[in-house]
């Protein structure tokens, strides 16, 4: 099982607030750094109030999120993508994870598919979604 872990810098409890609404994410666990117990090895200058793990289902697909670690990266290395239903969910998940974003690539039909567009949200993270209905 491959599973994707995404890194914020001190704002990964505002992104999981975000998804929710957005994608209607289930939040099924959130442990922060002042859960940690004495002695454990964790990075004791990251804040107690950070996301030390958390676990997310986005669309059934199980995702992890975090706040601290190394800084990020710039680079847009990679994307998720949403492969929905219908286009009316494209448009609305799509306008959601826009606002306060940026669009990349307009909402469009293609020849790979009825309906797609390329986002990136208010966090950085690039999406791809698409729907073949």
């Amino acid at each position: 099982m491959l599973i994707t872990t995404i890194s914020f810098q001190g704002n990964c409890d505002e992104a999981l607030a975000f998804y929710k609404e957005a994608l209607g994410a289930e939040v099924k666990e959130v442990a922060y750094f002042r859960d940690a117990p004495p002695n454990s090895g964790m990075d004791e200058s990251l804040p107690p109030n950070f996301v030390m793990h958390s676990e997310v289902l986005i669309f059934g697909t199980q995702v992890t999120m975090t706040d601290g670690g190394t800084a990020p990266i710039t680079g847009d290395y990679f994307s998720l993508m949403l492969s929905l239903d219908s286009a009316e969910e494209v448009t609305s998940v799509f306008n959601k994870l826009a606002d306060g974003g940026r669009v990349v690539g307009a909402l469009a039909p293609q020849f790979w598919a009825a309906l797609c567009g390329d986002v990136q949200d208010r966090f950085g993270i690039h999406w791809h979604i698409c729907t073949n209905a």
